[in-house]
């Protein structure tokens, strides 16, 4: 996907054009409605890479509105999928089944399969993301990370291996087990880039509807997380307004104008 921006005569730093496999934005919707959806994708929609239908909304919105949303995000090459919180409700609820099924049918690109608040075993995890692969045919993303407690660094590397090994088209890490307070866990990010291949690893960003995370640290995160693995680290939960932010962040033209020319080499 090409598009023609403004001040061609003063070109910013150029990155992969999508659809990408490195460099990837999910952005988060908490129910962006439909018309300021077609806003922000006519807008910014060439940044966007994947949206995800935050925890149990997809389950609150009228269903043609919701099949609407998913339609408009595929006209501009936006995967999308469901928050692994809702998945995990249905695992409780002894409706994984009925689940999956209508994921598949409402025509999510994949379905997200988390355990933040589930104690499960990971041969459990294994045996739900097979499921979704052979019984019904779906693209699962796989969540390392609890939003209670924190796991090791050992734990987290486990757990990667078992979702990537299951079959996990790629991963999302959970922030809270990446971001301790305004702390970033540097050593266990920089292992998980050293052991896992690039294009598999989501790395989320805190969210700040969350207490004690501001947007300001945010940045701050997604600044670090650049200057570390460069501007095509995979990124999730960026919130609408901060799609820009981000792009300028990766580019480094928001943070950094230390460029040697035009191109960003």
């Amino acid at each position: 996907m090409q598009i023609e921006t403004a001040f061609q005569k003063v070109p910013l730093p150029d990155r992969q054009a999508k659809p990408r496999e490195n460099g990837i934005t999910m952005m988060i919707d908490w129910g962006l409605p439909l018309l300021n959806q077609s806003g922000v994708t006519e807008a910014a929609g060439f940044y966007i890479d994947m949206a995800k239908i935050a925890a149990t909304i997809a389950g609150l919105m009228p269903k043609k509105i919701l099949k609407q949303k998913l339609a408009n995000y595929k006209d501009f090459q936006i995967s999308t999928s469901q928050g692994g919180l809702f998945t995990e409700y249905a695992y409780v609820k002894g409706k994984l089944n009925e689940f999956f099924g209508e994921v598949s049918e409402l025509g999510f690109s994949a379905v997200e399969i988390s355990d933040n608040l589930l104690d499960w075993s990971l041969k459990e995890k294994r045996k739900t993301i097979r499921m979704a692969i052979d019984d019904f045919g779906l693209k699962v993303l796989g969540e390392v990370g609890r939003k209670e407690g924190v796991m090791s660094d050992d734990q987290v590397l486990a757990d990667l291996e078992v979702c990537l090994e299951a079959g996990s088209s790629a991963v999302f890490i959970e922030a809270y087990e990446l971001f301790a307070g305004e702390n970033i866990r540097s050593e266990l990010i920089s292992e998980i880039a050293r052991r896992f291949p690039r294009e598999k690893i989501i790395y989320e960003l805190p969210v700040v509807v969350l207490p004690g995370i501001s947007r300001e640290f945010k940045h701050k995160v997604t600044s670090w997380m650049v200057a570390e693995f460069g501007s095509e680290v995979n990124l999730a939960n960026v919130e609408w307004d901060e799609i820009w932010m981000t792009e300028m962040l990766r580019r480094r033209v928001a943070d950094n104008l230390e460029i040697k020319d035009g191109t960003g080499s």
